[in-house]
């Protein structure tokens, strides 16, 4: 019995009714990052401390005291993975037996943020034709009167007008990026290529501002996206780096070939992402700028997603590193 429990792909332990360890099989030992030898025979709650007053900890007691079986999904305290928890109890001790379900968890987070972007594009769509069409009749009635002779006086605050109705448009018009459900052009593409392009466009703004764009590139592999999304992708990106610096500091975008992926990675060195909206900078309208509009982030995951990509990051008061990588479709 022992060396079925020993084999099996979840993790499984027996405490017995002092909550020591009397058996604890190999995938627990993965899971809870220490080796059997530092936990037999222990109470569970002297080897491993950091879990006393935790959810785990109540859930084994109340397991023990009730005599029923208890369920829960928690994260571990130490490889951090989020397991599905048994506790099958008997007046001897207790039996738990936990799966890592990380991964499933993920694919699930995923899909509900993809959902809520996919409702919101929805939304936008229905509605921006409505917006559009007045907005168009006041900035024509406003061109006319910036042309009248009578009304010199107010052109400033006339075109004032217009350029807000501009910048409406243009938020309106990233608000619908949102709604594409799927990339449409999908093209074999080097990603070199497009960001090569792309750097005198990225080098002007830079320059002006006094700040530099560096390049490491490598040879990779061709790849299947949308020319055009990934344009975008990385304009957004490069431009929220060099919003997020000072005078001559410097972006640098980077690509390589990682574990079956090509990646994409551009490291600023800004003030990095301020720590209150660091869980949430994929969401809709979350931002650290004045006068953002906190679409720009979510435009480029649900670009990525479209174009067989995932993104990652990290941030610090040295700078930012986002990381956009491509999977490989063979």
């Amino acid at each position: 019995m022992l060396e079925v429990l020993d084999n099996l792909k979840e993790g499984c332990y027996f405490l017995n009714s002092r909550m020591e360890f009397e058996f604890i099989n190999r995938a627990a030992e993965e899971i809870i990052e220490k080796p059997k030898e530092e936990l037999l025979g222990k109470c569970l709650w002297s080897a491993l401390p950091d879990y006393i007053d935790t959810e785990l900890y109540h859930l084994y007691n109340k397991a023990f005291q009730e005599q029923e079986l208890q369920y829960a999904e928690l994260q571990t305290m130490y490889s951090k993975s989020i397991v599905e928890v048994k506790v099958f109890p008997n007046k001897d001790g207790l039996l738990c037996v936990f799966s890592d379900i990380t991964k499933r968890k993920e694919k699930e987070n995923e899909e509900k943020y993809y959902d809520k972007l996919k409702i919101i594009g929805e939304m936008a769509t229905g509605v921006a034709h409505e917006i559009r069409n007045p907005m168009t009749t006041v900035k024509g009635f406003l061109q006319l009167m910036s042309k009248d002779k009578e009304l010199e006086n107010y052109d400033s605050r006339l075109q004032l007008m217009i350029d807000e109705l501009d910048r409406a448009n243009s938020i309106i018009a990233e608000f619908l990026n949102l709604a594409k459900n799927k990339a449409r052009k999908l093209n074999k593409t080097s990603i070199n290529h497009i960001i090569t392009s792309m750097y005198p466009l990225l080098e002007t703004r830079a320059l002006k501002e006094g700040k530099n764009i560096k390049l490491q590139l490598v040879q990779i592999p061709n790849i299947l996206v949308d020319q055009d999304e990934i344009r975008q992708l990385l304009l957004n990106m490069i431009n929220n780096s060099l919003d997020a610096m000072e005078e001559k500091k410097s972006v640098t975008i980077i690509t390589y070939e990682e574990k079956g992926a090509i990646v994409l990675s551009i490291d600023d060195e800004g003030s990095g992402i301020p720590e209150n909206i660091i869980d949430n900078v994929e969401i809709p309208f979350v931002t650290g700028k004045e006068n953002g509009t906190g679409l720009g982030l979510p435009i480029c995951y649900s670009i990525a997603q479209r174009n067989n990509a995932k993104i990652d990051f990290n941030t610090g008061p040295s700078g930012t590193t986002f990381n956009i990588r491509f999977r490989l479709v063979k």
